[in-house]
């Protein structure tokens, strides 16, 4: 027979290990959200609500937002929030430039978590952008990195109001040449969101890009350049300006000596860009690699946003002035 010192010892050792035992199912939770996990899941693991206030006024929790928790040895990174604005709210989705960044579209920076839920959903948050959507149940789904987030498709749809149309395509190429979506899927979900803002300039970028859409004559794109460069702002330009073998090898549309800065428009069908892509990469790494910029225009930056056009040709131009 136990005496009463003993009895006592073995109550407090049982009680420890049955404590620990939920702690345990929890770390897998967190493990799977970067720390976070909901009270929801807590309790499913077999917390009590004295437990879960025992932890958090030990400070082995952190409470992110009502309901939601993290422990308190995980690094409070984006994912973490983004994880528990997702936990905040069940059965929501990443949405906007939360859902761009996890897709790895370039230029997107971490930012408050971005998240959508359907139109009758609470829209507030103290840690994140609550967006409701009458579309919710239409929204086509991927799930990146654990998280339930909307396509590449949906997501361009989504942010598309918040660039101007040089930045808007730029991101469209971008995403095109990875694989995220080809142009037919994309216009698909253009016109599954009629209304979205943006959506007009969208549209016009996902058409030129089909592969029955019009590309202009030689000539037509090189007149719209060359007018373009002949802004008195800009110092003289060389046409057709073919640069030694040995330096870079092509001949380009437009060289600037004074600013080392080559301007090029491209004419070409989207499909023929593609398998382009690395090749002209390559030939703008050597024109770094020496010294020299490189700026590319295409037809629908030249005939939609000219101004912009000439504007990044003029900043490049000042920079490089500046630098030399």
């Amino acid at each position: 027979m136990h005496t009463t010192r003993e009895g006592v010892a073995l109550w407090v050792r049982a009680r420890h290990v049955h404590e620990m035992r939920p702690d345990r199912r929890l770390d897998e939770y967190a493990a799977r959200q970067f720390g976070a996990f909901s009270l929801e899941q807590a309790r499913e693991t077999g917390m009590t609500d004295r437990m879960v206030d025992g932890r958090v006024r030990s400070g082995a929790w952190v409470r992110l937002a009502p309901g939601v928790y993290a422990l308190a040895s995980s690094p409070p990174v984006w994912e973490r929030q983004l994880a528990a604005a997702v936990l905040s709210r069940p059965g929501s989705l990443v949405a906007g430039r939360s859902a761009a960044l996890l897709h790895g579209f370039t230029g997107v920076a971490k930012s408050r978590p971005v998240i959508m839920v359907p139109l009758e959903g609470n829209p507030r948050s103290p840690i994140a952008r609550i967006v409701r959507s009458r579309h919710f149940a239409e929204v086509e789904q991927v799930r990146v990195r654990g998280f339930p987030v909307m396509s590449p498709s949906e997501t361009i749809v989504f942010i598309a109001g918040e660039f101007g149309p040089t930045r808007l395509e730029v991101l469209v190429d971008d995403c095109l040449a990875s694989g995220s979506f080809d142009a037919d899927s994309l216009m698909a979900t253009i016109e599954a969101r009629k209304g979205q803002r943006g959506i007009t300039v969208l549209r016009r970028l996902a058409a030129e890009r089909l592969a029955d859409s019009y590309q202009p004559p030689a000539t037509e794109l090189e007149r719209l350049l060359y007018r373009l460069l002949s802004n008195p702002r800009i110092p003289p330009v060389v046409r057709q300006f073919p640069f030694p073998i040995e330096i870079i090898p092509m001949t380009v549309d437009a060289y600037i000596p004074r600013w080392r800065l080559i301007v090029e428009a491209d004419g070409r069908r989207w499909h023929t860009r593609k398998a382009d892509f690395e090749r002209d990469r390559q030939r703008d790494n050597l024109a770094t690699a020496t010294g020299v910029a490189v700026l590319r225009f295409s037809y629908s930056m030249l005939t939609r946003s000219p101004d912009s056009c000439l504007a990044t040709v003029l900043e490049t131009g000042r920079a490089r002035s500046l630098a030399s």
